[in-house]
């Protein structure tokens, strides 16, 4: 009976051991799922706004103007719909994320980061594409992506699930844009300002496992396709500073006027209730019947089409697309502006092609993608990742680094705020009136 006392020892042992090791890292399966979970979301999202722009496309190209019935209903039925269910859900959904990371509080936390706000954002997101609308799917998902990582999270520390919101909007970026360098880069820039050390190897696994979700759902997709471009020469580094200049202060005007039509769009909003969404909608299919289509959906088609040829769409199409993302943003619809702004900066850089004789024009337009993006998000390491990541374009990477600088730089002598940091501090309650005792006298 000897071997069966050192047998149940043993099983004792073992069943000891093994729940320690299951203690140890079941919260470490919990996150992999969520991680994996995002990607997989991510995924599922791409498939609904390309399918939703794909639709559209068609329908418009058999009848331009059923764009005038699309857009106006459908953007107003999307606003009625936010603002009464998910009023949170609005906008790009970064400056979400940015408020409940730098603002601990649980209630602000719930509202914004609601699992159900996640699940039914992309839905509206891909509705509106399906109208007309002139947003991108990157900013939701990154809402979509801390919204997963808290609800995995809720469980516990604050510090812990502050990291893995940090962690799930950076997947949420990875995922989206087929870009884990960039999410890193992205949350380190934009979501925080410094990472625990325990929150930055959470992070980093987060974001790899995501976007291995992804690509197993889309493949390894080149959202821009490969372009192989170079600055071989000196003298055509003078393009780094032109694309520099002109791409950041687009940018910058861009930001600028857009977080000011945000808040008079609050205004009109109360003022004229749906009105306001309506008439917008009205506005972005007027320009996109005068743009010939290239002005619906988040801009990637157009992107694409002037990296092969700088003249496939017309000159005046930055400025078109530009008013339409506008549009469609202070309309109140879900949607961000990532992919709109390298749309619109791909325009530019098309523009100024036209008269840079000495770089090539898929350069060019790059550099002011890159200066574009950095000027309208305040982000510029961010926007050479991406733009570099999404081309394929290691050998740009350099110029790409320095036009984006630069670009933020220029965006600042237009206004000094960060349009993200800016849109959150109108997220926030107003502070408490601070009351002074009466001085006896």
């Amino acid at each position: 009976m000897k071997w069966v006392a050192q047998t149940v020892a043993a099983t004792r042992r073992w069943r000891f051991q093994a729940g320690r090791f299951w203690l140890r890292w079941k919260p470490r399966l919990r996150w992999w799922t969520a991680a994996a979970a995002i990607g997989f979301v991510a995924a599922i999202f791409t498939r609904g706004a390309e399918w939703a722009y794909s639709h559209l496309i068609a329908w418009t190209h058999w009848l331009p103007e059923i764009s005038l019935l699309l857009a106006p209903i459908g953007i107003t039925a999307i606003v009625w719909i936010t603002r009464r269910y998910v009023p949170t859900a609005a906008g790009s959904g970064i400056p979400q994320v940015l408020a409940v990371l730098h603002h601990a509080d649980d209630g602000m936390r719930k509202r914004m980061l609601a699992l159900h706000i996640g699940l039914l954002k992309p839905v509206l997101t891909c509705i509106a594409l399906l109208c007309g609308a002139s947003v991108g799917r990157e900013g939701p998902t990154v809402q979509i992506g801390a919204a997963i990582a808290n609800f995995v999270g809720r469980h516990n520390s604050a510090r812990l699930q502050r990291g893995l919101i940090l962690a799930g909007g950076a997947a949420g970026v990875a995922a989206a844009f087929n870009t884990p360098i960039a999410g890193i880069v992205f949350a380190i820039e934009e979501l925080s300002s410094s990472l625990e050390e325990k929150a930055s190897g959470t992070l980093l696994l987060l974001v790899i496992i995501a976007a291995l979700a992804a690509i197993a759902v889309l493949g390894d997709r080149v959202y821009l396709g490969v372009i192989d471009t170079n600055l071989d020469h000196f003298s055509q580094w003078r393009a780094v500073l032109i694309c520099g200049l002109a791409g950041g202060l687009g940018g910058g005007l861009f930001s600028r006027m857009l977080h000011a039509g945000t808040r008079a769009a609050q205004h009109y909003f109360s003022t004229r209730g749906l009105r306001w969404p309506l008439l917008c909608g009205v506005l972005i299919a007027l320009l996109g019947i005068i743009s010939h289509g290239t002005t619906y959906g988040s801009g990637y088609a157009e992107a694409r089409a002037l990296l092969d040829n700088h003249t496939a769409v017309t000159p005046w199409y930055p400025l078109l697309k530009g008013l339409a993302t506008w549009l469609s943003y202070v309309s109140g619809v879900p949607g961000g502006i990532f992919s709109p702004s390298l749309a619109v900066g791909a325009g530019i850089g098309a523009d100024l092609a036209r008269y840079i004789d000495f770089a090539p024009s898929a350069a060019v337009i790059l550099l002011t993608m890159a200066a574009y993006f950095a000027g309208a998000t305040q982000a510029p390491l961010t926007a050479a990742v991406i733009v570099a990541e999404m081309t394929l374009g290691q050998k740009m990477t350099l110029p790409l680094m320095g036009a984006a600088l630069l670009g933020g730089g220029t965006a600042r002598l237009v206004w000094r705020d960060s349009l993200y940091h800016a849109l959150m501090r109108d997220l926030l309650p107003p502070p408490a009136p601070v009351t002074t005792p009466e001085t006896p006298r």
